[in-house]
């Protein structure tokens, strides 16, 4: 599957699965509005497994949603 590629108040999500034992892991970036997607982005704290890829995909995304509302909302970038 495809990496999941997602925006969340303006914020760029990109969570890319990867199979682990017998379920399914994730990395999870982010990139703050008006950051370069072409540059690294933030990885975002996620060590969660799940039984399947989309699952993965989807408690991805939720970390990064929980990760964006915890930024101050003046603070765009690192």
């Amino acid at each position: 599957m495809r990496p999941l590629e997602t925006e969340y108040k303006d914020w760029r999500i990109l969570v890319t699965t990867r199979p682990t034992g017998r379920g399914w892991s994730a990395l999870v970036e982010v990139w703050a509005p008006g950051e370069d997607p072409e540059k690294e982005g933030q990885l975002v704290p996620f060590n969660a497994t799940s039984q399947s890829e989309k699952a993965a995909q989807e408690a991805g995304r939720q970390a990064a949603v929980r990760f964006i509302d915890r930024r101050p909302a003046n603070e765009a970038s690192r």
